[in-house]
């Protein structure tokens, strides 16, 4: 009779405990729906064309993704010249790279020389950095409150705030901005040999 009733007992214990855990499924499953995010380390986000090229990469030292946006810590956005269709062509900053040191608004030729002729340089069109920002993937739009920096080859700019319209290749700096112009004739020289693209 003992026997019976322990197996009794215990068929009754697994049926209440299989309904708990049937009861709490949908509100862990609705818990993490509704607040779900991913942090990620030293992102890296290539966008391509039509054409299959790549137009820019997105970097952050920390991102967070909820939805549609990112919400990047220390981004960078490199925009790439367009002739390379896949991200092993370029050589990307990854974890053990160090972040790229900008150089300031207005710097002598050798500081300039030097950016541009590192191989995380070498394929782009043009930088731009912040602290922070906010980059939507369904619209293509960075966005930032922060101080902004852009580095290109012809001009610089520095300013506070800024909305990149990537798929436009334009950007917006909102206020205090101060530009420094390089003449064609002066380009910054790219020293050795040049990056070979692939179709």
């Amino acid at each position: 009779m003992g026997f019976r009733a322990r197996k009794i007992y215990a068929l009754n214990l697994l049926f209440l405990l299989a309904a708990l855990f049937c009861a709490g499924t949908p509100l862990r499953a609705q818990d993490i729906s509704a607040g779900s995010y991913t942090i990620l380390k030293r992102y890296v986000y290539p966008r391509y064309n039509d054409n299959n090229e790549i137009k820019y990469l997105v970097y952050g030292r920390e991102a967070v993704n909820k939805g549609s946006l990112i919400y990047l810590t220390m981004p960078m956005i490199d925009i790439v010249d367009g002739s390379y269709s896949s991200i092993r062509q370029i050589d990307t900053i990854d974890s053990k790279d160090p972040y790229p040191v900008i150089y300031k608004l207005g710097s002598g030729n050798k500081a300039v020389q030097d950016f541009w002729k590192s191989n995380h340089h070498r394929h782009s069109q043009a930088w731009i950095f912040a602290d922070k920002a906010t980059f939507d993937k369904s619209t293509d739009i960075l966005t930032s409150d922060e101080p902004a920096y852009f580095r290109s080859r012809q001009l610089d700019a520095d300013g506070v705030g800024f909305d990149a319209f990537n798929d436009r290749k334009f950007i917006h700096i909102r206020s205090n901005v101060s530009v420094v112009l390089r003449l064609k004739n002066k380009k910054i020289p790219v020293e050795g040999p040049e990056p070979q693209p692939g179709k």
